[in-house]
């Protein structure tokens, strides 16, 4: 799934370039992008992301340690509009301390790639489990070689979990496939620009959900929407 990933960008950057164009702004609102520049937003994003795991390595070290690692997120589904990106894989609990370890390998990857490990947050869930489930997570943040800044949330869940996840995962892309692509882009834009809204009253689950549900345009609709439910 992440080597495909890669793959199938390699061939999408020879043929869009997107760019900036006159008076757009990545801080602008998702009302004042057109939908092509949002689409070219995120094609460039998406860009930068497979890069940037070809470029560091991160992709192969997290592939040749736990055998599968899955981009997921708005990274793996097509719908960037910052630089984040989520990797999933499948490890036991009882490996926590060599996950602990992992730190240390990222940093070594990052800095052979001429970027250096800004902040890197470790967690063992298992330790107090959150009611949707424990893991294993590494939170690291960074600079790309531009100066933009990038998250990456790197989870390690037990296998059986991992393949749950992953199921729900796949469904989850086939009905994207079919929802308003850009109805999402616009929301996870305009979400994005209220302080205190994003991630605490919505969330990109949510965006996605009301879009598949075709539950209407605006995101005050997808409060009450996600209010009535």
């Amino acid at each position: 799934m992440s080597q495909g990933f890669i793959a199938a960008l390699a061939s999408q950057i020879q043929e869009a370039r997107p760019r900036e164009e006159p008076g757009f702004s990545i801080q602008s609102g998702g009302n004042e992008m057109s939908d092509e520049q949002r689409a070219a937003w995120a094609a460039k994003l998406r860009q930068e992301a497979a890069a940037l795991l070809a470029g560091t390595g991160l992709l192969d070290l997290l592939l040749s340690r736990f055998g599968e690692a899955v981009v997921t997120g708005s990274a793996g589904y097509d719908l960037m509009v910052w630089r984040d990106i989520d990797i999933h894989m499948p490890i036991e609990a009882e490996a926590w301390a060599g996950w602990a370890n992992l730190g240390g390998e990222i940093a070594a990857r990052l800095a052979a790639a001429g970027l250096a490990l800004h902040k890197a947050q470790f967690l063992n869930d298992y330790v107090d489990p959150h009611p949707l489930g424990a893991g294993l997570y590494w939170g690291i943040e960074f600079r790309d070689a531009a100066g933009n800044p990038w998250k990456c949330n790197i989870w390690g869940w037990d296998p059986f979990d991992f393949a749950v996840r992953q199921a729900r995962d796949a469904n989850l892309r086939a009905d994207l496939s079919t929802a308003d692509r850009d109805l999402i882009l616009r929301l996870k834009h305009e979400a994005r620009t209220r302080e205190g809204y994003y991630g605490a009253i919505v969330s990109s689950f949510d965006i996605y959900q009301f879009a598949i549900d075709g539950a209407g345009q605006t995101l005050d609709e997808l409060e009450a929407w996600k209010e009535a439910r």
